[in-house]
C-alpha cells in the first residue's frame, strides 16, 4: 500500500493519479487490504490531507532508522497496555499486513517485562489500526479496565 501512495500519489501529492492508485490498489492488495485502502471516484477527506511522503518514509525505513527500538523498550519505566489489531503474513511474499506480527509483540513482551514493567495485552485481530474510531465502546472498555488494573495494582 505504501508502494502504491508513492508511485501514483506522490511526494506532497505531485503525482496525483487518485484514480491510477484505485486501479492499482484493487489489483495488488489482497482483499484483506480492502478495508485499509481508500477506493472511490473521489479521495476521501483523510487522503486529500495525507502526505504520500510519509509512506515512502515507511517504505524505505527511514521513519525509524535512527529509532533503535529494543534500546528504548529494555527502558520503558511506565506499565504498558498493548492492543494488537489486525495482522496476516500475505501468502504473496510472505509480507506483514499489520504494524506488527505476533513474534514481535511477544518480544516487546520480553524487553518490557525485563525492564520491570507489566505488559498487559489486549487481542484484536479483527480491528483495524484505528480501534477507537472503529470501535469506541471496546476502546473506551478496554482503556478502563487497563487503568482500573494500574490502580488497583498500586
Amino acid at each position: 500500500m505504501f508502494a502504491l501512495r508513492v508511485n501514483f500519489l506522490g511526494d506532497q501529492w505531485s503525482v496525483g493519479d487518485w484514480q491510477g492508485y484505485v486501479t492499482a490498489a484493487k489489483a495488488a492488495l489482497p482483499t484483506e487490504m480492502d478495508r485499509f485502502a481508500p477506493y472511490g471516484d473521489v479521495q476521501p477527506q483523510n487522503m486529500k490531507e495525507y502526505d504520500p511522503e510519509w509512506a515512502r518514509a515507511f517504505l524505505t525505513g527511514t521513519a525509524s532508522a535512527s529509532c533503535n527500538h529494543s534500546r528504548i523498550l529494555a527502558q520503558v519505566k511506565v506499565p504498558v497496555l498493548f492492543t494488537h489489531h489486525f495482522r496476516k503474513i500475505s501468502p504473496v511474499g510472505d509480507i506483514l499486513m499489520g504494524s506488527l506480527s505476533d513474534v514481535q509483540v511477544e518480544e516487546v513482551r520480553r524487553l518490557i517485562e525485563a525492564a520491570g514493567q507489566t505488559f498487559e495485552y489486549h487481542s484484536f485481530p479483527d480491528r483495524g489500526h484505528f480501534l477507537h474510531a472503529e470501535d469506541p465502546v471496546l476502546y473506551a472498555t478496554t482503556l478502563r479496565t487497563s487503568a482500573n488494573h494500574v490502580v488497583s495494582a498500586r
